[in-house]
């Protein structure tokens, strides 16, 4: 695109951020309805701990198997019908759960949500690769990662009154309507840059990331950052339901952990634009989660639960900008769906298996210490993948 096209497009990218942040803060939304609701449904169903965290699992499970097809038709064919259309499928797919009568549907059902939110992550980013230049893609993108923490927050907030006033069922037919309008509302008015679609062989892309140590390396790292984000938010509810505290005073502490990981990827985004660091500061970020998850997991009592809640968002989403700018930039703007799509589907694994394997920890061993220090493991293991990765080799 030439330079005078930027600058007359310039204004709209702000629009093309609040738009792709809203998909992207509905596809935590709905996926986040669930834990708060865990204490509640689990006895009504007649489940047990393994199969309440088999319903995270679900979700991921349709999740992942979306995020390369999505990345591929994304950079193919632009990012407009994929968001508007994946908001309203998630909806739908919401909304009937609440009518679910058995394990089984309610299993059925998040798989369907997963396949559509599996699209939103390498559509958002394709468009923010547009639309921003590369002096402003920290502050975007720590925009745009706002979403995980503030999904958190807002399910954290809402739910548990929700459930109160209208019960569990109602509580999932208020979060379907809502993402089906705002899926309409981003189709709307979302419009394409010119830079839409990528020339060349619809399966180019995969010889980009295949061939390139650094997002390889990367996307692994993701997936030890997104097994402790994932296993926080589906277990804490629980954790702190069996200390003895209430399903609102169990919000209360994870309406911390989301204002800290709201405020981190902004101020890390902004602050990686104007220092640089994108590694450096991931490497960092990766390697205090890990006391701070277990240091969070040992707290007894709400305030200290909340203090601790609050540093341990803001460290563990403070890392989130910089994963998703360095794959985006090692592949390059024409790429960056399919990156993104393909990277994602690495490290969402985590996210499929690891609420499975924490709930299993727990049925067997009984003890919420278990599942704070296999979490922390994870973070660990992340930084030291990214020791070889060399930022110097971004494409765009």
């Amino acid at each position: 695109m030439e330079q005078n096209q930027t600058d007359a497009i310039q204004p709209y990218r702000w629009m093309v951020l609040a738009l792709t942040s809203a998909c992207f803060l509905f596809t935590f939304i709905v996926r986040f309805t669930w834990p708060p609701l865990i204490p509640v449904v689990v006895p009504i169903l007649k489940m047990n701990m393994s199969d309440a965290g088999a319903f995270m699992s679900a979700f991921y499970l349709g999740y992942v198997i979306t995020q390369i097809p999505a990345g591929i038709l994304g950079d193919r064919f632009g990012v407009r019908l994929l968001l508007g259309g994946s908001l309203v499928l998630e909806g739908i797919t919401t909304f009937a759960m609440g009518s679910i009568e058995t394990y089984a549907a309610g299993f059925a059902l998040r798989v369907a949500t997963g396949l559509g939110a599996g699209a939103v992550y390498a559509a958002a980013s394709r468009a923010l690769m547009e639309w921003f230049p590369p002096k402003e893609r920290g502050t975007a993108f720590g925009v745009l990662l706002c979403a995980p923490s503030a999904g958190i927050l807002v399910s954290s907030m809402s739910v548990p009154p929700l459930n109160t006033a209208f019960g569990w069922d109602s509580v999932f037919k208020i979060v379907g309507v809502a993402t089906m309008v705002v899926g309409v509302v981003v189709y709307l008015l979302l419009r394409a840059s010119q830079q839409t679609k990528t020339a060349g062989g619809m399966f180019d892309g995969f010889k980009v990331v295949f061939r390139n140590k650094d997002i390889l390396l990367t996307a692994m790292a993701g997936f030890f950052l997104m097994w402790v984000e994932l296993g926080t938010a589906t277990w804490t509810f629980a954790h702190i339901k069996k200390l003895g505290f209430s399903l609102g005073m169990a919000g209360t502490v994870m309406t911390f952990y989301g204002l800290g990981g709201l405020l981190g990827p902004f101020v890390s985004g902004w602050l990686s634009d104007r220092i640089g660091h994108r590694k450096q500061l991931l490497m960092i970020s990766l390697l205090i989660i890990a006391p701070v998850t277990v240091i969070f997991g040992s707290q007894t009592t709400i305030t200290a639960l909340s203090i601790w809640g609050f540093v341990f968002g803001f460290a563990s989403y403070v890392a989130n900008p910089h994963l998703t700018i360095l794959i985006s930039e090692f592949a390059g703007k024409q790429y960056a769906a399919t990156a993104n799509g393909t990277s994602n589907f690495f490290f969402q694994m985590a996210s499929m298996i690891g609420p499975w394997i924490l709930g299993w920890s727990l049925d067997l061993s009984g003890n919420f210490a278990v599942v704070w220090w296999l979490m922390a493991a994870g973070p660990v293991l992340g930084a030291l993948l990214l020791i070889p990765v060399n930022p110097a080799n971004v494409a765009d």
